[in-house]
């Protein structure tokens, strides 16, 4: 964000609205793809999505203005929601239920792998080049979607949403409830340390990414080991100790200001929010199986709408002070540790039959 700002003539704090309009297309778009799955070959949306993403990463690289930079982030947003829903359809449908927390582990470890190298890459090339990468990725990708992806989850009727019926289970309405607070809580912080890494401690941009690239590696093996823990020891005490590392975490942020300790409070934060992530994904998946293409889309949805709204308040708090705004959160995070079960319940739904996969 301060490299963006700078070359666009922009602050960083109109730099980081590129963060939101690009999650909130995201959360919103999300709600389509696990229903379209039941119109269209999930094979099918994923050549598309790729490529349109592809063409507006590309856009992004060459935008001449922050306007145009802001426009292009958004449309990517919106193709690049399908990934999540289709993934999380394919592993409640065809992983057996000790194994999911497996999957899903590995899975977003896989998407860490990607952020750890983007937070590498962001402290050596050019702001501009982080985008030409994925442009040049998405193309990649499509063609070996088109060639090596099973034709799955074949649609085969109508595009029938059943999101009202779906938050009418109580089960359903309060993992979301869930899902909504923990996201704001972590974007309001994670979208706004590298600017107070910047701005408070003085690191110049090389630091700052090879200090959040720390939480990146975090991020692969607290995913792989939550979903690791999910299966052996249960979906919520692995997110409650998820939670937990998360309050530690920003609670020393109030009084740590040496770099060194700082990387081991952003690896702490990374590991507890990738803990909570993964049992939470695969508790979502326990839930009612006539609803999980409305449940995965409604994941993405849900985590990145919360999270756009995240950034946008967790600048407004920081922007008054970031020692504030950090007392703010451990507050935050501690209270919804409390209330987890009390929210979740204390059991998760278990789903003995197998998800609908191309039914209307």
């Amino acid at each position: 964000m301060p490299a963006i700002g700078r070359d666009l003539g922009v602050s960083d704090f109109i730099a980081g609205r590129i963060n939101w309009a690009y999650m909130l297309p995201y959360g919103l778009f999300a709600l389509a793809y696990g229903p379209l799955t039941r119109l269209f070959n999930n094979k099918h949306i994923n050549i598309a999505s790729l490529l349109l993403f592809a063409l507006f990463s590309f856009g992004s690289a060459v935008a001449a203005s922050y306007s145009a930079l802001f426009v292009f982030r958004f449309l990517a947003g919106v193709v690049a929601a399908a990934t999540t829903p289709l993934v999380l359809i394919y592993i409640a449908d065809r992983a057996p239920a000790h194994e999911k927390g497996k999957y899903i582990g590995l899975y977003f470890s896989a998407t860490f792998v990607a952020d750890l190298l983007g937070l590498f890459l962001s402290g050596l090339v050019p702001w501009r080049v982080m985008f030409y990468i994925p442009a040049g990725l998405g193309v990649v990708a499509a063609v070996l979607t088109a060639k090596f992806f099973p034709m799955t989850l074949s649609g085969k009727g109508e595009m029938v949403l059943r999101y009202p019926a779906a938050l009418r289970e109580p089960a359903i309405w309060r993992a979301f409830a869930y899902v909504f607070l923990i996201s704001v809580f972590y974007h309001g912080v994670r979208q706004w340390l590298g600017v107070y890494f910047d701005q408070e401690i003085g690191m110049d941009q090389r630091w700052v990414s090879w200090t959040l690239t720390v939480g990146g590696l975090a991020g692969i093996i607290g995913e792989a080991w939550g979903g690791f823990l999910s299966d052996k020891k249960g979906r919520l005490p692995t997110l409650k100790v998820g939670v937990l590392l998360m309050v530690a975490a920003v609670s020393c942020l109030i009084v740590w200001r040496a770099p060194f300790f700082l990387a081991a409070v952003v690896f702490a934060w990374g590991i507890g929010w990738t803990m909570n992530h993964a049992g939470l994904s695969t508790h979502l998946t326990d839930l009612d199986p006539r609803y999980m293409k409305e449940i995965s889309s409604l994941n993405s949805s849900v985590r990145f709408v919360a999270g756009g709204l995240g950034v946008v308040l967790g600048g407004w708090i920081m922007q008054q002070s970031f020692t504030l705004g950090f007392m703010v959160y451990a507050l935050f995070l501690f209270v919804l540790f409390l209330l987890t079960e009390k929210i979740l319940g204390k059991n998760p739904v278990w789903a003995p039959h197998p998800v609908e996969t191309g039914a209307p």
